[in-house]
């Protein structure tokens, strides 16, 4: 990722937070965890949904998703 798309991705999940914030909501651990890591490149968006999707259809629930990536 070059600094440009570093600095418009960065720009992105400030905005995603603040209207998310603006209904009340925080970004979970979870969320935090997974944009630090794409990031700074350690996994893709696309990555993650994969393995977010079969996370949990192996243990029905995301819970102990984050602790169990090789990424984190």
């Amino acid at each position: 990722m070059s600094p440009t798309e570093q600095m418009k991705f960065h720009q992105a999940i400030e905005q995603t937070d603040a209207i998310f914030a603006l209904e009340g909501f925080a970004p979970t651990q979870q969320r935090r965890a997974i944009s630090d890591a794409v990031f700074a490149q350690r996994v893709t968006y696309d990555q993650v949904a994969q393995e977010l999707s079969e996370f949990i259809l192996k243990h029905k629930s995301s819970e102990g998703f984050i602790d169990s990536r090789p990424w984190r």
